[in-house]
C-alpha cells in the first residue's frame, strides 16, 4: 500500500493512498484527527470523497461521465430509463429476461394504496410539490415492515416499489393541485408513457403520448439518473447512515431538491428564456449584456461547476434536444431556447467562460414541451435522480457501512460568558 507523508510542526505522519479503478488517487485521512489532533476543513466538502462507490464515475478534467462504467452518451441513445435504473441498481445491464421481469415489476407494482389518497386531501392546492412527494414516500413506511429491507425472501423488493410508485404520486401530486380526479397507471404503458398518461389523462378523455415525447423523457431521465456525490444525494446517504429505513432517506433526497442551488435549475432557465420573450429584446442584444459585465448570466442554465471543461452531459443533451426539435413546430419558448443555444455555443466568450447551456436549461425547455408545468420541474428531477439515490443507499446497506456522518468543525464564537439575570442585562 503506498503512503503519503505529511509534515506537521516538525513531526511526520503517514497516511495510506487508495487508487480508484481509474487511476485517480486519495488519501485516507481516517485517523488525521487521531494520529494530529487536528482537523480538515473543507468547505462545501471539495476536496473531500465520502467513501468508495462503484455506481458512477465523474472526470472534471477530461469532461467524462460513466455509470457503472459505461459512457452516458452510449445509454442515452441506446438504452432506456428503465434499464438504466436496473444498471445503476443492480452493477449489469441485464439480460432480456431480467429486464423484461424487471419492467413487469415497476407496471405491477406502481398502485399506491387507496388509504394514501387521503393524505392528499390534507394539502392546499398550492402546496409545494416538494412537500407533498416527500411526505407521500415517506408514508410508505408506514405500508412496509422494516424487515423487508433485508429479507427478500419475504417477497417485497421495496427498491423496485418505490421506483414503481414515485411516478405515481407525482402524477397525483399535480393532479391534486389543478384539482382533477386521480388518473390510474395502465400496466399496458411503458414507465415514462405511464407518467405523461397519468399527468395529462382525464376522465373525459385519455391522453395518447407521442412516441417522440416517451423516447426524449427517457433520455432526459437517464442523464438525470447519477452524478456521482452531489448534494441530494449526498443527503441520502446522510440520513441512511444512521441506518434510517428506504423512504427517509430518498425523503431526504427529495427535500434537498427544494433548494434552488440543487433542484430549480431547470425553472431558472425557462424564467431567463420568458424575459426575454417579454421584453421583445433580440436573443443577441439580450446575452450581450453578460459579456459587458451589465449584468450576470444566472448558474442554475448555464454552466456546470462539476467540471473544469464542458459537461459531458450537455453535450449529449444538446444533440438529442437539436434532433428533438428538428421537424417540430416551435413555440415562443422552443425558438428562443434554440436561438439561445446557437449562439451561446458558437461565441467564444461564453465558451471559454464555461458559461455553455446545461442539462438543466435543456431540461427545462423540453419538459415545458411535454406540457410539465414549471412548479413540477424539481418533481421531474427527483424521478430522474431516483434510480442513482437507490443504487448509492443499496450499496451503502451491503457494505454494511453505516458511519453515522459526524463532522467536527473550527469554533470560531464566544468563550468563556457568565449567565446575567434578565433584568441585570442592559
Amino acid at each position: 500500500m503506498n503512503q503519503v507523508e505529511i509534515h506537521i510542526k516538525g513531526k511526520t505522519y503517514q497516511f495510506p493512498t487508495i487508487i480508484g479503478t481509474d487511476g485517480k488517487e486519495g488519501i485516507d485521512l481516517s485517523d488525521f484527527y487521531r494520529k494530529t489532533g487536528l482537523v480538515t476543513v473543507d468547505p462545501g466538502l471539495f476536496n473531500t470523497a465520502l467513501g468508495l462507490s462503484k455506481v458512477s464515475r465523474r472526470d472534471p478534467e477530461k469532461g467524462e461521465l460513466s455509470y457503472r462504467g459505461y459512457d452516458i452518451a452510449e445509454l442515452a441513445h441506446q438504452s432506456t430509463f428503465v434499464e438504466t435504473s436496473y444498471l445503476l441498481i443492480y452493477g449489469d445491464l441485464p439480460n432480456k429476461q431480467e429486464l423484461n421481469d424487471f419492467s413487469r415489476r415497476l407496471s405491477k407494482h406502481s398502485m399506491i394504496h387507496e388509504d394514501m389518497l387521503n393524505l392528499f386531501d390534507g394539502f392546499p392546492g398550492v402546496a409545494n410539490p416538494l412537500a407533498v412527494l416527500s411526505v407521500m414516500v415517506t408514508s410508505l413506511s408506514s405500508y412496509y415492515l422494516e424487515d423487508y429491507e433485508e429479507k427478500l425472501d419475504m417477497g417485497v423488493d421495496l427498491i423496485t416499489r418505490l421506483l414503481a410508485k414515485i411516478r405515481t404520486i407525482a402524477a397525483f401530486t399535480y393532479k391534486h393541485s389543478v384539482g382533477h380526479p386521480f388518473v390510474y397507471p395502465l400496466d399496458k404503458n411503458p414507465y415514462c408513457t405511464n407518467f405523461l398518461y397519468m399527468m395529462h389523462s382525464v376522465p373525459a378523455g385519455a391522453y395518447h403520448v407521442p412516441e417522440e415525447f416517451d423516447r426524449i423523457l427517457n433520455q432526459l431521465w437517464i442523464l438525470h439518473a447519477d452524478h456521482e456525490q452531489n448534494v441530494s444525494n449526498i443527503a441520502v446517504q446522510a440520513v441512511g447512515s444512521t441506518q434510517a429505513n428506504i423512504f427517509a432517506s430518498i425523503s431526504a433526497g427529495i427535500m434537498a431538491q427544494w433548494g434552488a442551488r440543487e433542484g430549480g435549475r431547470p425553472t431558472a432557465a425557462i424564467a431567463l428564456i420568458e424575459d426575454i420573450i417579454k421584453s421583445k429584446t433580440d436573443v443577441k442584444h439580450y446575452f450581450e449584456r453578460f459579456k459587458t459585465g451589465e449584468a450576470k448570466l444566472h448558474s442554475n442554465g448555464f454552466g456546470q461547476k462539476a467540471y473544469d471543461t464542458v459537461s459531458p452531459r450537455a453535450k449529449v443533451v444538446r444533440g438529442i434536444v437539436q434532433e428533438f426539435y428538428k421537424n417540430r413546430k416551435l413555440n415562443a419558448v422552443e425558438e428562443t431556447a434554440l436561438k439561445i443555444d446557437e449562439l451561446v455555443w458558437n461565441d467564444s466568450y461564453f465558451i471559454e467562460n464555461l458559461l455553455y447551456p446545461n442539462l438543466e436549461f435543456y431540461s427545462g425547455v423540453v419538459f415545458q414541451t411535454l406540457e410539465i408545468p414549471k412548479e413540477m420541474f424539481s418533481v421531474m428531477q427527483v424521478i430522474g435522480r431516483l434510480p442513482g439515490w437507490l443504487a448509492h443507499w443499496k450499496e451503502q446497506r451491503k457494505k454494511g457501512d453505516f458511519s453515522k456522518f459526524r463532522p467536527k468543525q473550527i469554533y470560531v464564537g464566544e468563550n468563556q460568558r457568565k449567565y446575567v439575570p434578565v433584568q441585570s442585562r442592559i
